[in-house]
């Protein structure tokens, strides 16, 4: 389930409570908080499920929730009607849960869609309160083929969590119906392992025996596995196996204090694909590496040129190619010691510069202070973070030369925020405190390469819009301030 999956599901659920139920605020807080299991749970038994909660209407219950097992077949129709108000002689089990506290059992064998059914309802408590009530409609022939007898202490074990260990309930795996399920004691003693588990076990390790009863290292005594993940909140460990089909990943945590669950899903497809992602991405930093030691080439073989210059306007254009050139390769230095070769963090990216461009610009005469501000999350892709490094570098060197020409100190700022109502996300300014733009500046048609470069940047390579203006005060020009408004496709971690 995707977080916008999520987010609809506990909107749904508070927005029912708020209009039909006698929950107070603090109780459907307490609801939303474990919502998100509810699938989990459904998928594990195999059942459907649905939750209850008193109405505002006295002795009549709202429905809050319905959940059907992915990859077994449900007894209820895609138009049931969440929301439905319900009076307590339709539904006489949940009036006896609520109202006596406790686990009951419905009638037995009532058939549902052609199927022998039986009601399971648990009450879901806050702190001494019962606030709603879980409704299992217990498909026998179902239920007795996969989990059988383990059945009811399996959902004893998944309703006790939901009551008493709700900062561990996070921490339990997705399922997506294609997994098998494995029940074992905390001595690793195996006590059920259900059909598709069993599959799994032949299918891709080329296990053959028969589980049920074993110790579990013991079943996988001839394998090594990988771990990818561990959780100690719930001794939570996820492995991966390589056998004969493909690779199994097994995710074991504690179910309570005396089990355990194994979720069995084949990976395969996945582990294949993460295999070739991580050729590719050694073989890309690879080409970043490479990318940025022929640009440092480059850039000494122009300070070479520019030493044997004595013209001052040309060593003028070398400097600045120079420092484009190593705005460049500080992007693709990012990016091949990177985990992720395909975004940079901009942030740190920015930091890197300000201090090649301190280092490359500063003179003795003048004291020029630069601060950046930019989120720590902030990631842009590389060929939008190599627009941004040519930006702040042409904007911060500009600053250099020609705002303090009359000052002996003076102070640059650099922000970055991200404005996700508007289409153009990125906001990027740059402010000095310096002698302000001349009234012949055109920003339209500049005259100067470096903002002929932050223009051509700004509107074709980022599709945004830039503005300068003066700061003023008391009529006089304090300053300079640069805005860069742009659209990127910003990732935040």
């Amino acid at each position: 389930m995707s977080i916008n999956e999520k987010n609809k599901d506990n909107l749904k659920v508070r927005e029912i409570c708020l209009a039909s139920s006698s929950l107070s605020e603090e109780e459907i807080g307490r609801l939303e908080s474990i919502t998100d299991n509810f699938q989990f749970i459904c998928d594990l038994l195999a059942t459907d499920l649905m939750v209850y909660a008193e109405a505002k209407k006295e002795d009549h219950y709202v429905l809050l929730d319905l959940k059907r097992p992915h990859g077994h077949p449900t007894l209820f129709l895609e138009n049931s009607d969440v929301g439905k108000i319900v009076n307590s002689k339709s539904e006489p089990f949940v009036k006896k849960t609520v109202g006596g506290g406790k686990k009951s059992l419905g009638v037995y064998g009532v058939m549902i869609s052609g199927r022998p059914t039986q009601q399971v309802i648990y009450p879901i408590y806050h702190y001494e309160k019962i606030i709603a009530a879980i409704c299992f409609e217990k498909d026998l022939y179902l239920t007795e083929s996969l989990l059988g007898k383990n059945w009811n202490r399996v959902a004893d074990d998944l309703v006790g969590a939901l009551n008493q260990k709700r900062h561990r309930l996070k921490h339990w795996p997705k399922l997506s119906g294609q997994e098998g399920f494995i029940l074992t004691d905390t001595q690793d003693q195996l006590i059920y392992v259900s059909y598709m588990a069993q599959n799994l076990l032949v299918s891709v390790l080329g296990v053959r025996e028969q589980p049920v009863g074993m110790k579990l290292p013991l079943l996988l005594k001839d394998f090594h596995p990988d771990v990818v993940k561990s959780e100690p909140v719930i001794n939570l460990i996820k492995r991966r196996y390589s056998g004969i089909g493909g690779t199994l990943e097994i995710t074991s945590f504690d179910l309570s204090d005396n089990n355990r669950i194994l979720v069995l899903r084949d990976v395969s497809e996945l582990s294949l694909k993460e295999k070739e992602l991580k050729v590719k991405g050694a073989l890309i930093k690879e080409i970043h590496h490479r990318v940025k030691n022929n640009l440092n080439a480059v850039a000494a073989l122009l300070r070479m040129q520019l030493r044997r210059s004595n013209n001052e306007a040309v060593k003028e254009a070398f400097q600045e190619a120079i420092l484009r050139l190593d705005s460049i390769t500080t992007v693709h230095e990012f990016l091949s010691e990177a985990d992720n070769v395909e975004i940079v963090g901009i942030g740190q990216l920015i930091k890197d510069i300000v201090r090649k461009l301190q280092h490359a610009l500063s003179v003795e005469d003048k004291v020029i202070s630069l601060t950046t501000n930019s989120p720590d999350d902030l990631y842009l892709n590389s060929e939008q973070a190599v627009g941004v490094a040519l930006i702040i570098n042409e904007l911060v060197s500009n600053c250099y030369e020609h705002a303090f020409t009359d000052k002996i100190s003076g102070e640059i700022k650099i922000n970055i925020s991200i404005n996700k109502d508007s289409e153009n996300n990125f906001i990027l300014t740059v402010t000095d405190n310096g002698n302000g733009m001349p009234d012949t500046f055109d920003k339209d048609n500049p005259s100067s390469l470096g903002w002929h470069i932050v223009k051509t940047l700004v509107t074709e390579d980022l599709n945004g819009k830039i503005s300068i203006s003066n700061i003023v005060e008391n009529g006089k020009n304090k300053g300079t301030e640069v805005k860069i408004e742009a659209k990127v496709d910003v990732k935040q971690h």
